[in-house]
């Protein structure tokens, strides 16, 4: 079954505990998930109001 997750921050959410900082993804693209590893990126030059799909191949305009 396929399901489409909507997520709009462009980047991870810190959480501090004690002196180490570790970042949680929150743009969906991360392959550590639920840890960033930098995917969020690739959403820098994202437009508002437009819907995209990653894949292996890259970003693709969704038109809706």
């Amino acid at each position: 079954m396929a399901r489409l997750v909507i997520l709009k921050d462009k980047g991870p959410y810190e959480i501090e505990a004690g002196e180490k900082k570790y970042y949680i993804c929150m743009c969906g693209l991360s392959g550590n998930k639920p840890f960033c590893d930098g995917s969020h990126k690739k959403t820098k030059d994202e437009e508002e109001g437009k819907l995209y799909i990653y894949d292996q191949n890259g970003r693709v305009e969704v038109q809706v």
